[in-house]
């Protein structure tokens, strides 16, 4: 309903929260995948899980509200979904995640290293996956411009052929960990040898590929 340049910075924000909250994310979903309740109405995306499917729908700015109410209407008596809506400004939207250089990765990764040789394997962590989603946005900036979950984000850099399956499937242990400790487990047990393991794969991820602008 919303137009595609208004509702993809808002659902690049929302999309990451969702896919960690352990949902499964459709965009632009085909009919096959919505229930007959919903009839002629196509949200601009789903997210299926629990506690309920979600049906998520991006407004924009002089949307009539007598649409939305129609929208909402279908929902009333259904118990296993529920109707998002978000709205977008006119001619605003999330601002992009500005690129660094390789130089700047390369310094921060050095940053990872000291910090798990002092023992401080939380920070490590969080500033090693930081990292990691910088070299991701260097790669392949067209898709990574902004936030990305764990999930999407390993998703992404296997799709491209630029991780290999093997290393996705030594990152999402991680990435597990990350979400955590993110999100107050600050009691998990975070082994020393898989932290170097991840700043390893980091290293190689980025120099093993070029980034957008680096030159020849």
């Amino acid at each position: 309903m919303s137009g595609m340049e208004s509702e993809r910075p808002v659902l690049d924000l929302i999309i990451p929260a969702l896919t960690d909250a352990g949902y499964e994310v459709y965009t632009h979903p085909s009919r096959q995948l919505l229930p007959s309740f919903m009839g002629d109405y196509v949200p601009d995306a789903i997210a299926l899980g629990k506690p309920k499917n979600l049906a998520i729908e991006i407004v924009r700015d002089g949307t009539r509200s007598g649409s939305r109410e129609r929208v909402a209407d279908r929902f009333l008596g259904v118990t296993d979904w529920e109707l998002r809506i978000y709205y977008a400004r006119s001619g605003g939207g999330v601002p992009a995640i500005d690129g660094v250089t390789p130089d700047i990765i390369d310094r921060t990764i050095t940053k990872v290293e000291a910090l798990i040789a002092a023992g401080q394997m939380e920070a490590a962590l969080l500033l090693g996956w930081s990292t990691f989603e910088a070299i991701g946005r260097a790669l392949i900036p067209n898709r990574l411009s902004h936030s990305q979950s764990p999930a999407r984000l390993i998703e992404q850099l296997a799709g491209e052929g630029i991780v290999t399956p093997d290393e996705a499937d030594r990152l999402r242990p991680i990435a597990n960990l990350r979400n955590a400790v993110a999100h107050g487990a600050l009691q998990r047990d975070l082994d020393r040898t898989a932290l170097e393991d991840f700043v390893a794969t980091l290293k190689l991820v980025l120099h093993e590929n070029q980034p957008v602008g680096a030159g020849a």
